[in-house]
Formats: structure tokens, sequence, C-alpha cells
């Protein structure tokens, strides 16, 4: 801390590790899976529909039923459907195992410290491996989530930044929640029922 800069209010230290990743990356891709599981979820519905269609259609005409290429479209159809359901649940898994990695190759480690000092008028965030240092204004934070480790501040850029909430010093996480919620009046915030 430089000789100029205030002590601060309370401080978080934040050490990424995959399971806080998964969460992360879970919580960045929610809305996008959902609108492609519900998109996919009805193009199944059709799908299945007709399989079923074409199915009672053999039944009643005598017909072959895995003669008709039609057929096979549906199946395949519903293989897709499938493959994109389980892409869509190890999603956060997949992003979190690069990111690990990409961390790796970066910093020469998997663990890399952020630190986040809490002042009256705004956040000043360290990072410990590259020794970046960042001071953002409450008022840029338009959206607050928590997961059940973080809780993530996401600014109107874009930028997502992560507090680890066994991290805290100085506050708990009922405090920091009351904190937020009267430094950044305007942001939507998701806090969690269960904690």
């Amino acid at each position: 801390m430089e000789a100029n800069e205030r002590t601060p209010i309370f401080t978080n230290t934040y050490l990424p590790n995959e399971r806080t990743d998964r969460q992360m990356f879970g919580s960045i891709t929610r809305a996008r899976r959902l609108i492609t599981l519900l998109v996919c979820t009805a193009v199944f519905a059709y799908l299945l529909y007709e399989l079923i269609d074409m199915i009672r259609w053999a039944t009643q005409t005598g017909g072959s039923f895995f003669s008709e290429v039609y057929a096979w479209v549906l199946m395949a159809g519903i293989a897709v459907y499938a493959v994109i359901f389980v892409l869509l649940a190890v999603l956060p898994r997949m992003q979190a195992s690069k990111q690990a990695k990409r961390m790796r190759e970066m910093y020469g480690e998997k663990r890399i410290g952020i630190r986040s000092d809490f002042f009256d008028d705004a956040i000043v965030f360290f990072n410990t491996a590259s020794n970046a240092r960042v001071r953002l204004q409450y008022s840029v934070f338009r959206k607050i989530t928590e997961t059940g480790d973080l809780i993530l501040l996401w600014s109107g850029q874009k930028q997502i930044i992560a507090l680890g909430k066994d991290g805290f010093t100085g506050i708990d996480v009922p405090g920091f929640r009351t904190f937020m919620d009267e430094k950044c009046p305007n942001a939507k915030r998701r806090w969690r029922k269960d904690a």
C-alpha cells in the first residue's frame, strides 16, 4: 500500500480455483445457456412429436418406420439435442479448466490472488501475480450476483470482479451485502436466499 493511500474500511482476498471458476463461468454464461436450452427444448419437443406421429403412421399403415429417411432425420435431431444438453451442463467446467490452464501458462501458477480494498468512495483491486492495480468507483457497478463461494461485481463495461466469500477481513458477508446495498443503490442485486 502506498504511503499516500488511506486505510481501507475492509478488504477481501480472493484466490481463484477450479471450483470458483466454474461458479463464475456458470454465472456469466447462465442467460446464454438458458436461452439456448429453451430454443433447443422447443425444437426437441417438435421433433419428438413428429417422431411419435411417424411411428403412429407406420403402425396404422403397416409401413416400415426405419426405411423412412424422415425418421432418421428426426432421430438425428434428437441425438443433436442430447449432445447440446450435455454440453450446456458441462460448459462451465470446460471453461474453468481452460481458464486454469491459461493462468498456469501466463503466471506459472494456478492460484492468482486478487486483493480488494474497500474505501468509502471506491474499491482498489490489486492482482498479486501481475502487480496490476485498478481503482473503480461504486457507481460503475450495474449488477451484483452471489454464488455459493463468490460475490461477482459486474461493471457497465461487462468487466466482472470476483470476491471470495471466505476472504473478507473486517466485515462478514451479511455486512458486505448491506454495505453494497448502500454504495450501489442502482445496481441490480441478486443475493442468495439460502445464505
